[in-house]
């Protein structure tokens, strides 16, 4: 008997492999690449089932602070201060099952990756003690985290890319973002947010464009503001859009 032919399946894009992943419970995801792409917006918004999202910003002076939590002071029930421990966003995420979104994870120094590291590995290997209350907090079933960078997922260290197990890299921007755009500009957004040449421009830049055109009614001095470099192809492109209106 001659075995049945298994029917190549189209290819997923970028962002559909990130739906399907997220989708079906694989919550370790990098998205890298191009800045303006939509990346931080989708991590904030898509496939979250009814959780939140809690968005750490990296830089190079982070400490542990700022992902698991600090001591602060507080007045208790007979007006003396007292210090108490407040928790961050990444045991916040913990708790409640929500998402972790750790923005230009990249600039993170050593100490703070390192705290990463823990917050980010499997749910079954995690665990994290509250200093004032010694209780041992868990990840939620549903804890998940998409991670964020410009640049090449080798910037970062070993540790932290064996636990970002679905690494994409993001040049093109979302759909829905662009579909958000006035209907003349979706086309040349989508072209020029797709570039990788000089000419290349983020989809913030459509959308501020959109807005200062939408106020001052100026085209040419809203195109040679907010997308200098394109300004002929862009004021054609409206002019265009009117005409055939």
């Amino acid at each position: 008997m001659e075995a049945s032919k298994i029917e190549p399946m189209a290819e997923l894009s970028p962002w559909q492999q990130a739906d399907f992943a997220l989708a079906n419970g694989l919550g370790r995801v990098l998205f890298y690449g191009a800045p303006g792409t939509g990346k931080t917006y989708y991590a904030m918004n898509y496939h979250l089932k009814d959780k939140q999202a809690y968005r750490l910003i990296c830089n190079d002076e982070m400490t542990e602070n700022h992902i698991t939590g600090m001591w602060k002071t507080k007045a208790d029930a007979n007006g003396n201060v007292v210090l108490s421990f407040q928790e961050g966003v990444a045991i916040q995420a913990w708790r409640t099952g929500g998402r972790l979104v750790v923005d230009e994870i990249n600039r993170a120094n050593s100490d703070a990756e390192s705290v990463l590291m823990a917050m980010i590995d499997t749910s079954h290997s995690s665990s994290w003690t509250n200093p004032e209350t010694g209780e041992v907090v868990t990840p939620h079933p549903d804890f998940s985290v998409v991670a964020t960078m410009n640049g090449e997922p080798e910037d970062l260290g070993r540790a932290i890319q064996d636990r970002l197990v679905v690494q994409l890299e993001i040049n093109e921007p979302h759909i829905d973002g662009v579909n958000a755009l006035p209907e003349y500009l979706r086309d040349i957004a989508m072209s020029y947010g797709s570039r990788t040449d000089r000419d290349r421009y983020s989809l913030r830049n459509f959308v501020e464009f959109s807005a200062l055109y939408e106020r001052t009614g100026n085209l040419q001095h809203s195109a040679q503001v907010c997308l200098p470099r394109i300004q002929e192809a862009l004021m054609d492109c409206v002019l265009l859009s009117k005409v055939g209106a």
